[in-house]
């Protein structure tokens, strides 16, 4: 499966539509928000990192299959609640985070739904390029996400990963 999301603020998230409570505070603070993910990913609901910079992405996902390393890579636990998890952005989990009535997967965001069994699922995020290819025929993609089933769950992530460039100046 290759999806194609954009990102315009250096971030993609993978999470389970079903159990991610995405509703912060009208007037959040980056602080509150980054402290929101921390519980989202301890409660494996999410996992969200950073890309080092915004692009438009091709995001292969693949089921169990072991890809070439890339440029950097790393692992965490996400469980599927209900048979789906959704690819979004940072712009999707900031209008969830900022109003109500915002239900991920957003009605634009049904090609972003990953169909898969309901389990716990180790996740490999490789990412091959630190520059998109902008969406052209034939390029491979940027990211590779790799599902497993797992019954043993990796250490919950503690911050978000890759973003020291990114949030260098804002706390984090």
């Amino acid at each position: 499966m290759r999806l194609q999301v954009t990102d315009d603020s250096g971030f993609l998230a993978l999470l389970d539509p079903d159990t991610y409570s995405g509703f912060v505070a009208e007037d959040w603070a980056l602080d509150a928000l980054f402290d929101h993910f921390r519980r989202e990913m301890a409660a494996q609901h999410l996992l969200i990192w950073g890309t080092g910079q915004n692009g438009s992405w091709t995001v292969a996902v693949l089921a169990g299959e072991h890809p070439a390393g890339g440029v950097r890579e790393i692992s965490g636990s996400i469980t599927s609640s209900r048979g789906r998890l959704l690819l979004t952005n940072y712009e999707s989990l900031t209008m969830a985070a900022q109003f109500p009535d915002v239900v991920l997967p957003e009605k634009h965001q049904a090609s972003l739904l990953i169909p898969v069994p309901p389990a716990h699922y180790a996740c490999r995020i490789v990412q091959h390029a630190m520059k998109d290819q902008g969406w052209r025929d034939g390029c491979p993609p940027e990211f590779t996400l790799v599902l497993t089933e797992a019954t043993d769950r990796l250490r919950s992530w503690e911050h978000v990963p890759w973003t020291s460039d990114l949030l260098r100046g804002q706390g984090h």
